[in-house]
């Protein structure tokens, strides 16, 4: 950032400077400190990408078809690129970080802190970098989480690409039979994704204790838009006796039935998309479960807190990158100091990770699982920062 000095006023020691947001000191550092996290963020694509593909290149490659040594290189490219939106989500975080040390290390090594800082700027003074990166960075975070990612995964799953088109594949199994747990009830049956309707199904209906009180099987269940209940089509209701009656066989328990209308605690939404973790999904279908009381599952509201809080997940890990290569080794480069400082970016992010998937488990509350880290990193490296201008000798 370029810093305009102000004349000293009298009896002052200290200089005053104005902040010039777009500066020509201010675009080189941005565009160094932007050009180590892309040269990180591409390391650690290639390592990710390469792990992704080799153990299933075959399988790969046997998706593309008859198409000639072209068309399966083109394929490849296809799902690599798939693969990267999914993947960038998970490893630019760890890159920011990366990237701002190794900027500082360079920064360090070549002499140039100690001239800002001998010229009367604190490190809060030369923080306009790092907010233009961490803004931009933080951007693409969001973007990828609430884009990218779901778009790609939707691809996959659309065509059949990789492990995500064979593990949530949406057409209907002609054998595989899923289990739901309801409220109150448990359900079997095969399930049409893209229709959002149960077939070959058994629903087995049980009172507060955990005692079956009844059992309906049908061809068919689809829900009702109008009347918000479920139509089971050409089935059978059982019901069972009360509790401590006593059996009588001259009383039939079990009728059937050609349509039921029947109160299930099922949500059509939430069927259409089972089995997809709640990351993958499009924003609006996330916002949606996210706020539907039929749904008790914290990793959709979880999530959808997640990708608006990631967005400052990157600045976080930038400001804190800086603020402990300053604190750390600022005048000259020691190994174990330095090491440290990386080991302590992966450990954030292990953590950011880490705290995220107990929201997602419910462990902890969907807000404070989203928002607890991307907010303390912030605090604690503008704090840093700080803290670091008022014990630096004038």
């Amino acid at each position: 950032m370029t810093l305009l000095f102000e004349d000293q006023r009298a009896g002052d020691p200290q200089r005053h400077f104005r902040l010039i947001p777009f500066g020509t000191y201010t675009r080189t550092l941005a565009l160094s400190q932007a050009g180590h996290v892309g040269t990180v963020l591409t390391a650690l694509l290639i390592i990710a990408l390469t792990l992704d593909l080799a153990p299933r290149a075959e399988r790969i490659v046997g998706e593309a078809g008859p198409v000639g040594p072209i068309g399966v290189t083109a394929h490849l490219l296809w799902y690599l690129a798939l693969r990267s939106c999914d993947t960038i989500t998970l490893v630019l975080p760890l890159a920011c970080f990366l990237g701002i040390w190794w900027s500082e290390i360079v920064f360090t090594q070549s002499r140039e802190r100690i001239a800002i800082w001998n010229g009367g700027r604190s490190p809060l003074q030369s923080i306009m970098p790092l907010l233009i990166v961490g803004i931009a960075l933080g951007a693409l975070q969001a973007t990828a989480l609430i884009i990218l990612r779901p778009a790609a995964v939707a691809t996959q799953i659309e065509y059949g690409i990789g492990d995500y088109g064979a593990r949530f594949n949406r057409s209907l199994h002609p054998t595989g039979r899923r289990w739901i747990t309801l409220p109150n009830h448990m359900v079997q049956a095969r399930i049409d994704y893209r229709h959002a309707r149960l077939v070959d199904v058994q629903v087995f209906e049980l009172s507060d204790g955990g005692r079956m009180t009844g059992r309906i099987t049908a061809a068919t269940a689809e829900p009702d838009r109008e009347s918000g209940y479920w139509l089971f089509r050409n089935g059978s209701r059982w019901v069972a006796s009360a509790e401590g009656a006593v059996p009588d066989a001259t009383t039939r328990n079990e009728r059937g039935f050609t349509e039921e209308r029947v109160a299930l605690p099922l949500d059509p939404l939430w069927l259409s998309n089972f089995g997809i973790e709640a990351r993958y999904l499009p924003q609006s279908v996330l916002s949606d479960l996210a706020g539907r009381p039929l749904v008790d599952d914290p990793s959709y509201r979880t999530w959808w807190h997640v990708r608006l809080a990631q967005a400052f997940l990157p600045l976080g890990m930038i400001l804190m990158a800086s603020a402990l290569a300053a604190q750390f080794f600022a005048q000259r480069i020691a190994f174990k100091p330095t090491m440290l400082v990386g080991l302590a970016g992966y450990f954030m992010h292990i953590l950011n990770n880490t705290v995220v998937w107990l929201g997602h488990y419910g462990q902890l509350p969907p807000a404070l699982a989203a928002w607890f880290v991307p907010l303390v990193l912030n605090v604690c490296g503008m704090i840093l920062l700080v803290r670091l201008g008022r014990s630096r000798p004038r």
